[in-house]
């Protein structure tokens, strides 16, 4: 997954994902540089190659 099908899925979604695409954002994806978790906000964030900066929240669903 390429930074604007990141972009692309996170807008559509409104910066709120299942864990499921998060996995598969994460598994995918050529470009992502860093990924960080911010407990106190409870958001992630991630960077790619492209200095292409996201913060989202991740759905607590069941993935399995």
């Amino acid at each position: 997954m390429y930074t604007f099908e990141i972009d692309n899925l996170l807008k559509a979604k409104k910066y709120l994902i299942s864990a499921r695409e998060y996995l598969q954002i994460c598994n995918t994806s050529p470009q992502i540089r860093e990924v960080k978790y911010d407990a106190f906000q409870d958001n992630f964030m991630i960077e790619t190659d492209e200095n292409y900066k996201v913060y989202f929240k991740v759905k607590k669903d069941n993935i399995w």
